[in-house]
């Protein structure tokens, strides 16, 4: 009769667990195993959260009074912010103008407001009623500095 060879078999008294069998007898019982984890599949991507699990959603209102203004000049601030920089320069060269330096960047910029709103004319706030403030500004205010240079050099 042939014995098996020594290595951990079934415990016959208990075939849960494993026992050492050295050849001629049976040894110590094995450690008990961990308890198996449960691994997720790596066949299906992590979901990201959805948006109601980490924020609340807002009930957009319609904006009504000062605060509707204050959101349309924003957002054509936004949309063409040259036009706003013209008329800044523009009523800057009324205070300061030297070498009608301000007056000139005014229209310029006025200039380049009027373009970028013909560009944009699909949205509702597009600043060309700002950008053709700059142009006429800085053009009366470079003029303004036109007749004082005369008046000083005549």
């Amino acid at each position: 009769m042939t014995l098996p060879v020594a290595g951990w078999y079934p415990d016959p008294q208990d075939p849960n667990r494993t026992r050492w069998w050295d050849g001629g007898r049976w040894g110590a019982l094995a450690p008990q195993p961990p308890a198996p984890v449960s691994v997720p599949s790596t066949d299906q991507a992590p979901r990201p959260p959805a948006p109601s699990e980490y924020r609340s959603v807002a009930v957009e209102r319609p904006l009504r009074g000062r605060s509707a203004r204050i959101e349309k000049d924003r957002a054509t601030r936004a949309a063409n912010p040259y036009g706003y920089a013209g008329l800044v320069l523009a009523l800057i060269a009324f205070i300061v103008n030297v070498l009608a330096i301000p007056g000139i960047l005014g229209i310029v910029f006025g200039a380049i407001g009027l373009a970028r709103a013909a560009q944009i004319t699909g949205q509702r706030t597009t600043g060309f009623g700002v950008s053709l403030a700059a142009v006429i500004v800085g053009l009366v205010a470079s003029a303004a500095f036109a007749l004082r240079a005369a008046q000083l050099f005549a």
